[in-house]
């Protein structure tokens, strides 16, 4: 097991190619509350479609990882190196806030297990994740892009520490209808000091 951030109670690893994680998998993404924000409800999961996934972001470079909770597996993380073309957002905006010698990092998150939603434990696993990726990874800027219709999401990245960017009108299709994205940034502290 890969540990790449952990503390009292979360620790957050890098998801295994076994049965194990990919039917954890499995089970967030065919619940019907995460599927909401993340693929959407007309979008079905498979055995067969996480194992596509996973083998596809592997080759993509994104860093695939469970979270856990007191040894108990919660939620699903992933993050990888950005830049304004492969994030699918326009140059002139990205430049206003991320410079081209910095080291951006892109990330999404989510609980899986209900009985741990709405209890902060989101807000620990993103401010652990943050922490790893400016400490160890040496990341300048961490952008994450919630659907601006997502409203949870967006309240725990802000108690993370996450500044609202800009929009991108149209960004995300899901269920049909193309939704816009609130691009989010943070940057390390220890670059302004």
């Amino acid at each position: 097991m890969e540990i790449i951030a952990k503390d009292k109670h979360i620790l957050i690893r890098k998801m295994e190619a076994n049965e194990a994680d990919f039917h954890m998998y499995l089970k967030w993404m065919t619940d019907p509350e995460t599927m909401k924000y993340w693929e959407g409800m007309t979008e079905h999961f498979t055995y067969s479609r996480v194992i596509e996934n996973y083998w596809e972001n592997v080759r993509e470079q994104v860093e695939q990882c469970i979270i856990e909770y007191d040894q108990e597996p919660i939620g699903f993380c992933q993050y990888c190196l950005l830049n304004a073309e492969y994030y699918e957002v326009p140059v002139q905006q990205y430049e206003k806030f991320v410079s081209q010698t910095d080291t951006v990092y892109g990330i999404d998150i989510f609980i899986g297990e209900v009985p741990f939603r709405n209890r902060g434990i989101g807000t620990e696993s993103m401010t652990l994740l943050i922490k790893a990726l400016f400490e160890h990874f040496h990341a300048d800027v961490i952008l994450i892009d919630p659907k601006v219709h997502n409203a949870r999401a967006i309240r725990c990245y802000h108690k993370s520490g996450f500044e609202e960017y800009f929009v991108v009108p149209h960004r995300e299709l899901q269920d049909g209808i193309y939704h816009d994205s609130l691009i989010m940034g943070i940057r390390n502290p220890k670059n302004n000091a």
